[in-house]
């Protein structure tokens, strides 16, 4: 039987040179990499990774966003990453609205 590590999704958007991302990262609660930004400054890790995620080129804002279950960044891609804390554990889609690739 495996054991299962409870984390606390939290979503975000990052923002690489080629793409924008939305997706759930998930944060050990109550303790180290409780915070998506004690995971990034980890210096053991070099992907982020990203569950529920949607992404599409940063050039076409009208190309349809390609969804996977876990997607991974490499941590040297990333421009911007947006944090949207309350938003995943409420289960409400948050500021990006239900179609996650909307303008803000």
């Amino acid at each position: 039987m495996t054991a299962r590590v409870h984390t606390n999704p939290v979503r975000v958007k990052v923002y690489t040179h080629e793409f924008l991302i939305t997706g759930l990262v998930h944060t050990k609660p109550g303790g180290y990499r409780d915070r998506v930004s004690d995971i990034v400054n980890d210096p053991g890790i070099r992907f982020l990774v990203l569950t529920d995620a949607a992404f599409r080129p940063l050039d076409d804002e009208g190309a349809p966003a390609r969804r996977c279950s876990t997607l991974m960044v490499h941590l040297d891609d990333i421009r911007l990453l947006v944090p949207f804390e309350d938003d995943a554990a409420s289960g409400e889609p948050g500021p990006l609205g239900s179609d996650s690739m909307k303008k803000w």
